[in-house]
Parts: C-alpha cells; sequence; structure tokens
C-alpha cells in the first residue's frame, strides 16, 4: 500500500495474515504495546489500525482481554426448515444480530413496479418500503429492501425497525410471514452499497424471496444484498 498513511498498511498487512491463514478465527493478536514495538509506531497509530479492523469486520475488542480474529463467514442454511429470517439465521449460529435503519418510507406500489408484480398489487396500493444494514455482532453482513402492503400492516413503529422485524410483527400483529421462494444473483457492489456494507471490493449475493402469512396473502417481498466475503449459503437436503 504505497503512499498510504502508515495505520492502513498496518491494516493490510493483519488482514494479509488473516487471509493466508497466519492468524486463525479466535486466534488473540498482539497486544497494542506489541504492535508498537513490531511496525515501530505510536499507540495512535496502532489503534487506528485496530479500529480499521474492527470496523472491516475482521478482528473483534474485547475489554480486558484483547484483539481476537474474527470468523469471517457466516453460513445460512436454505431447505425445508429455513425460516427466512436474518435474526434467527444469526441467533442459530450464536452471534447477536442487528439492523442499522437507512431508509423507511411509505410509497405507492407504482414506484416499484417489478415488486408491484411479485406482490400482485395495483400501482395505487401502497407499501411500507424497509431500508436496513443487517448486522452480525456489530459486522455488518447485508443491506436489505423489505416491502410490505400496508393493507395487511396499517402502521410501522419505526424504532422497532433496528431491531427483529419478524419479532415485532409476531409480538404486535400476531403475523408469521413463511418464506415462499427464493432467487439468487451475484452482482458487483455499487458504491453506496460499498459505503453502507463498509467494505473496499468485493462481489454482493443477492438473495428475493417473497413470504406469505397464514391466510395465503402474498404478505412481503424482500431483496437482501450479502457481502461475499462475509456470507455463505448453503442448501440443506429437504
Amino acid at each position: 500500500m504505497k503512499n498510504s498513511p502508515r495505520y492502513l498498511a498496518i491494516a493490510q498487512d493483519i488482514i494479509t495474515q488473516i487471509q493466508e491463514g497466519k492468524l486463525r478465527p479466535g486466534d488473540q493478536i498482539m497486544t497494542e504495546a506489541q504492535l508498537c514495538e513490531e511496525y515501530v509506531v505510536s499507540r495512535m497509530t496502532v489503534n487506528k489500525a485496530l479500529t480499521t479492523l474492527v470496523t472491516k469486520g475482521f478482528v473483534r475488542r474485547v475489554s480486558g482481554k484483547g484483539t481476537f480474529v474474527l470468523d469471517q463467514q457466516v453460513t445460512k442454511y436454505i431447505g425445508a426448515a429455513s425460516p427466512g429470517s436474518f435474526s434467527r439465521d444469526m441467533a442459530s449460529i450464536h452471534t447477536k444480530p442487528g439492523a442499522i435503519l437507512v431508509e423507511y418510507r411509505v410509497v405507492r406500489a407504482s414506484e416499484f413496479p417489478s415488486v408491484a408484480q411479485q406482490l400482485e398489487l395495483h400501482e395505487n396500493d401502497f407499501l411500507h418500503y424497509i431500508h436496513r444494514i443487517r448486522t452480525s455482532d456489530g459486522i455488518r453482513i447485508a443491506l436489505s429492501h423489505t416491502y410490505i402492503p400496508c393493507k395487511y400492516l396499517p402502521a410501522v413503529d419505526v424504532s422497532a425497525l433496528e431491531g427483529s422485524l419478524y419479532e415485532y410483527l409476531d409480538e404486535t400483529y400476531h403475523v408469521h410471514p413463511q418464506a415462499l421462494d427464493y432467487s439468487f444473483a451475484a452482482l458487483l457492489p455499487t458504491n453506496r452499497q460499498k459505503e453502507l456494507l463498509q467494505v473496499d471490493s468485493c462481489a454482493l449475493l443477492k438473495s428475493s424471496h417473497r413470504s406469505i402469512i397464514e391466510t395465503g396473502e402474498l404478505f412481503e417481498y424482500t431483496e437482501t444484498y450479502y457481502a461475499g466475503n462475509r456470507f455463505t449459503y448453503k442448501f440443506a437436503p429437504r
């Protein structure tokens, strides 16, 4: 990383060690004092390097214990038992799910014609549009765009959107969406997606699915863009 700030060069060196397997998930990296000595830099420079590694999702700092390499892949299994819920997926692998709300608004279906087609809506029907960053133990894993017809969901508590949407639907409306179908595509991220996911360059896996509720109505359409270096889909036998 020629001509880059020293802290970025240090961060990249540690990333390279992780990618080459010299540092493995769960390993503790050198202390700040050791890193200062190793790279002949100030503690401030080391701290900025570690902050960069945390932001990029390579390490986790534990107060009083040190800094540890994170497993870079979250795995979701698609099959007969797939619930279609990001929060449940994260809980199943013992990580803490989270959400950062980017945008919420009520729109006409005509603004998103492809979504209207997926949900079999008329162009004047209203939709809840929810755009969120999904996280696992604070690491930005995916971007989700969720569309729910207002006729099935009269109002939304916006504060609930930084938690589990499905838990909110269960507790408030006693609604339990179930994934109906999935489609997948590999894409390159836009500059905006890179910014929101805090990644430099990686492929995105776009997952699209519709959900139905107990009465059989099409309740939800969601497009989720997963950072390819942080998330893996596996298909479980039915």
